[in-house]
């Protein structure tokens, strides 16, 4: 028991140091104000289920952009638009790389996606053929006959489920008609849900997508490592011009595919909107919605939005 405790209080002197000796690196530069935190893990344990809205209330009392470190990781965090406009604009540059990531490290190939590539040559030549080639105007117009076809497939669906008066999982009928359109531009085919499973396609895609969001200790304590109702009726740029509303980011790390999300939203709510119209099933009030977070990459509604059809353009 002896040697274990004396291998702890070493390893937590280890920590000790590097934190001090780090500190002193930057004691010269001033630092925007934060919380205090403890030696070795920082500030994590201010960090809960929703790390977004702790956040969000830590700005609250320390100002818009505030200094934290988690871990050992010195963290700057923004939540103006004015200062966002300095991170993703003015001083795009300066903060265009990206820090290393494990879970980033083992699904895309040691950072060589284009979301976690560090900042460089590679990372400019990929994101030249990603804007370019893969997702140009000419290349995304290209199948806009896919786009409809899919679509159209959708709509008949939900006509049919309106004559039955039957509810419609909205979240998850876009999301397989997103998923569809993918495959067919990419695989030029599509693949029946009983194909996705026996395939495997959706495990890996929601285990990618909760690997990416899911907190990993090693990325802040190194050598353990062994988007809303406020912007209706506004006039917010979603490209992220404003710097209030980002949901593809701003500046040189912006989503490159932001074009093709776009047009994809737009003609599927349009069609949705146009063609039918909708209430809440058995009678539920808007106010009773469950509006629940799911935290993730783009912090998803819990419970998918589930609506009854009513067919609209009768001849």
């Amino acid at each position: 028991m002896a040697w274990i405790l004396t291998t702890l209080a070493l390893i937590a002197l280890a920590f000790f140091l590097r934190a001090w000796l780090s500190k002193r690196k930057i004691k010269d530069g001033k630092l925007p104000p934060g919380p205090i935190g403890f030696p070795i893990f920082g500030c994590l344990h201010l960090l809960g289920k929703f790390p977004h809205h702790d956040l969000h209330q830590l700005a609250k009392k320390y100002g818009p952009i505030m200094y934290m470190r988690l871990g050992l990781v010195p963290t700057v965090v923004v939540s103006s638009p004015q200062a966002a406009e300095l991170i993703l604009k003015t001083n795009d540059l300066v903060f265009a790389n990206r820090p290393p990531n494990e879970a980033a490290k083992h699904i895309s190939y040691e950072q060589k996606s284009l979301s976690f590539a560090p900042y460089g040559t590679y990372w400019r030549n990929v994101r030249k053929m990603c804007t370019l080639e893969l997702l140009s105007n000419h290349k995304i117009n290209s199948f806009m006959s896919t786009r409809k076809e899919e679509l159209d497939l959708l709509i008949d669906y939900i006509k049919d489920a309106s004559r039955e008066r039957v509810a419609v999982d909205i979240g998850s009928k876009v999301s397989s008609l997103s998923a569809d359109i993918s495959c067919r531009m990419v695989f030029g085919k599509k693949y029946l849900e009983r194909e996705f499973d026996e395939k495997g396609f959706k495990p890996v895609i929601h285990e990618g997508m909760r690997l990416a969001a899911s907190f990993n200790l090693g990325d802040y304590i190194p050598p353990i490592a062994i988007p809303h109702p406020r912007f209706a009726g506004s006039n917010i740029d979603v490209r992220g011009r404003d710097f209030q509303l980002l949901p593809f980011g701003s500046g040189r790390r912006s989503c490159p595919g932001m074009h093709l999300g776009l047009t994809m939203v737009r003609q599927i709510v349009a069609q949705l909107v146009h063609c039918f119209d909708w209430e809440l099933p058995n009678n539920m009030l808007p106010e009773e919605l469950d509006m629940t977070e799911a935290f993730s990459l783009v912090t998803p509604r819990a419970n998918h939005l589930c609506a009854t059809p009513t067919y609209r353009l009768h001849l």
